[in-house]
């Protein structure tokens, strides 16, 4: 066999590894090609930010990064060196592309009108974070439980993927069990926090994790009245009345101010 047909077949081998390595991945907001396994990525959210760090990999960028230590329980920790890439909803597009990531992840309601100029900068994948009219049965929790599976089979990661699908039901039955044995199964909730801007308490549906995990935990969430297009409304300290006879459980802040 001749040197020149050698070279043939080598290379020819080389384009189907290259073609064997392209995945079509299906998202929100249409469908977008992916060449190999990305390795440097970007997190326009915290949740997926918090979902590659459960994977085992380090966002190169992140959005609000001061947000996601705070509101996010920064578990896992975001190592020092992610770059903040400015605020979630407008992040910094110089910064990201100084960055040469090969994916972008984020949300389509916040990065919609983003998206041709990030596709410019990178693959970008957008999924939803809320119900809408089309689809009211939309629950956030099995959309994360679909976004880490998704993610752990293009990351090359679907094992660790699994096995924090299965801690986290490891967990919530166990949960579920010292609730139930505690006499406190079927209990009325309503789940909330304090978000500032003068909005007061914003409260849960069932589509929004907090509630769904609640309703697993075999409680029984009390509050079904949302914004269009949202997962939560928001009262103020004197309707915190009507909520009735239920127990109020608030997350996320736990200062003397909101005790």
């Amino acid at each position: 066999m001749n040197r020149s047909v050698l070279i043939l077949i080598f290379c020819s081998l080389l384009f189907a590894c290259s073609d064997a390595l392209a995945l079509t991945v299906v998202h929100d907001a249409g469908t977008t090609d992916i060449n190999g396994t990305p390795q440097r990525i970007v997190a326009l959210t915290w949740s997926q930010a918090e979902i590659l760090l459960t994977l085992g990999i380090t966002p190169v960028g992140v959005a609000t990064v001061p947000g996601y230590r705070k509101w996010q329980s920064n578990y896992p920790p975001l190592p020092d060196s992610v770059v903040d890439l400015g605020h979630r909803g407008n992040p910094n597009l110089d910064v990201i592309a100084r960055l040469q990531p090969d994916l972008i992840l984020g949300y389509n309601f916040r990065h919609q009108n983003q998206l041709e100029r990030l596709q410019g900068i990178a693959p970008t994948l957008l999924y939803r974070q809320y119900p809408s009219a089309s689809d009211p049965d939309f629950r956030y929790f099995q959309q994360m439980l679909r976004i880490t599976r998704e993610l752990g089979k293009l990351l090359q990661r679907e094992a660790a993927a699994e096995a924090a699908i299965e801690s986290l039901f490891t967990t919530i039955a166990d949960a579920e069990a010292r609730i139930a044995a505690a006499g406190l199964a079927g209990q009325p909730v309503v789940l909330g926090k304090f978000v500032g801007m003068g909005m007061g308490l914003r409260v849960f549906t069932d589509a929004a994790m907090a509630a769904d995990v609640a309703n697993q935990l075999g409680l029984s969430n009390q509050w079904h009245h949302a914004l269009p297009g949202r997962d939560f409304s928001h009262i103020q300290l004197p309707q915190m009345l009507a909520l009735g006879n239920c127990h109020l459980i608030i997350f996320g802040d736990d200062s003397d101010e909101t005790r």
